[in-house]
């Protein structure tokens, strides 16, 4: 080899040197670069912020209770057997005297004649005393001229024992055969209460009927 080679050989080899000396700088100041200190990051520690869990949002826990949503209900008071019970936003209720007030309730507009006796509506409530409480109970759970029982059940309501009377009328009285009645007999020392749904018609709606039903005897109470 040559001097001029051995020169040119010099300067190819200081260069390749230059370079990756250079490259090795810049590699060392990008790592410091992002070694940034993380002890304090918004006034917490490094430690504390990988060790605290990740915050995420808690899924709303829609309850729902046995009571019908207020904003879809009315609530009806009695006054003079000291009751209250909510009903459907659309649908009826009427009275005459005060003591029938929250006694009839209908998805349609009604008038009360001057005479109850034979008058239903959709759901009723039958307030009794305990005198009479011993017949109705007889007459609701036990098969008779005007109705054949399908089940009678005990259940509670709002703390006071309750019987849940199945039924469906007999034809008499000028009624079809085949309606269903759904009655809830409600024990109280000195104000027992029927709560009663009558089947109109074949076409009705009787499990939407029956849940509305539910739902006003499950909101019933005493005050």
């Amino acid at each position: 080899m040559n001097l001029a080679d051995f020169k040119k050989n010099l300067k190819f080899a200081a260069v390749a040197v230059f370079l990756m000396v250079y490259a090795a700088s810049f590699y060392f100041l990008g790592k410091n670069s992002t070694s940034i200190d993380l002890t304090k990051v918004k006034g917490k520690s490094t430690e504390k912020i990988i060790k605290s869990p990740v915050e995420s949002p808690v899924p709303f826990s829609d309850t729902q209770t046995a009571v019908i949503t207020s904003s879809y209900v009315k609530l009806c008071a009695n006054t003079i057997y000291s009751f209250e019970i909510a009903y459907p936003k659309d649908w009826f209720t009427t009275y005459g005297a005060d003591d029938q007030k929250c006694s009839y309730f209908a998805p349609y507009s009604f008038v009360l004649p001057y005479d109850t006796s034979n008058f239903t509506t959709t759901i009723r409530i039958i307030v009794t005393n305990t005198d009479e409480w011993l017949g109705a109970t007889k007459f609701y759970e036990n098969p008779n001229d005007f109705q054949n029982v399908i089940s009678v059940k005990n259940v509670e309501v709002n703390g006071k024992s309750a019987r849940r009377i199945e039924a469906e009328t007999t034809g008499a009285n000028f009624e079809q055969k085949g309606l269903v009645k759904i009655s809830y007999l409600i024990s109280a020392s000195d104000k027992p209460v029927i709560i009663s749904y009558q089947q109109a018609s074949k076409d009705e709606d009787v499990a939407a009927n029956t849940k509305i039903l539910e739902e006003m005897v499950s909101s019933f109470r005493y005050f």
